[in-house]
């Protein structure tokens, strides 16, 4: 069965194209699906004053012109999606920035997937990792992040697993079995696994690339040695080679803050992904 629910989050109409364009890509994938687009609007934190006279007129000002521009990237948002052949649905949310990520995750716990794009280095990267780090923390449903420059057209025909026999990593590959039913081709890849009681098991990948045979999904297992490279580079660039048009994989094994203080795969690939990442936590 394939996702019938599907919910794109944008900000802004040029940098969440790749977004629209996998969300569309979706669509086409499965003949009755719904498309929606969630149009989100980042608010000014209230200023820092003595006088509350003051505060109230420049937060009046500010937030009117956060509205003011937020509304002509909506209309642009609109625009792209009359583009597209079928029905669509625009919704509209604002929030304070600090906020956002939990009004987007409220959004996504009403959809199959919500798609958004990578966030890339210069203005916004912050707020658009929060808005990731919101729907794979509290809504319950699977990101799907595509990069800068995504252009499809299908996506889910050669999908790389990327299996550290972790729960985080079989909740995504759980909610990847919409996508894995138009798989041509599915890898698993580890990164310096090692046999484990309670994780791989004696053959790293094997037990998983089993499951996945028995599922009518035959899988080849490739174990990566990293030679030297992190995990998330290891990955992509097995993902590279293989010509991978998705890779699946679990969101944040460790907790955010140690995450943001000692580095992980999750923040990497997140950051630098170059092929449409579908995670879950």
């Amino acid at each position: 069965m394939s996702w019938k629910d599907i919910l794109v989050l944008v900000t802004e109409a040029a940098v969440d194209e790749p977004a629209l364009a996998l969300g569309e890509a979706l669509a086409r994938q499965a003949p009755d699906a719904h498309l929606a687009a969630a149009f989100l609007t980042p608010l000014p934190d209230e200023p820092l004053a003595y006088e509350p006279t003051v505060v109230a007129g420049v937060w009046a000002e500010l937030l009117g012109r956060a509205r003011q521009e937020a509304e002509a990237e909506r209309k642009k948002v609109e625009a792209r999606l009359k583009q597209f052949e079928r029905t669509y649905e625009l919704r509209n949310a604002e929030a304070l920035s600090r906020d956002l990520g939990r009004v987007a995750a409220v959004h996504a716990r009403y959809a199959d997937v919500a798609i958004m794009v990578r966030p890339s280095e210069g203005p916004g990267a912050e707020l658009r990792e929060e808005i990731i780090e919101g729907v794979l923390f509290h809504s319950g449903r699977p990101a799907l992040i595509a990069p800068p420059n995504w252009k499809g057209p299908t996506i889910g025909k050669r999908v790389v697993i990327a299996w550290d026999a972790s729960r985080e990593a079989t909740r995504a590959l759980s909610e990847a079995d919409d996508l894995l039913e138009f798989a041509e081709q599915v890898t698993v890849v580890t990164v310096d696994a090692k046999p484990k009681m309670f994780g791989h098991g004696d053959q790293p990948g094997a037990n998983i690339a089993a499951h996945l045979s028995r599922r009518g999904l035959p899988a080849d297992v490739r174990n990566v040695d990293s030679m030297g490279r992190s995990a998330s580079l290891a990955i992509m660039e097995e993902a590279e080679t293989l010509n991978a048009d998705l890779v699946v994989m679990g969101g944040y094994a460790h907790s955010r803050l140690r995450e943001l203080v000692f580095g992980g795969a999750t923040r990497e690939l997140i950051r630098t992904a170059k092929v449409p990442l579908l995670m879950a936590h």
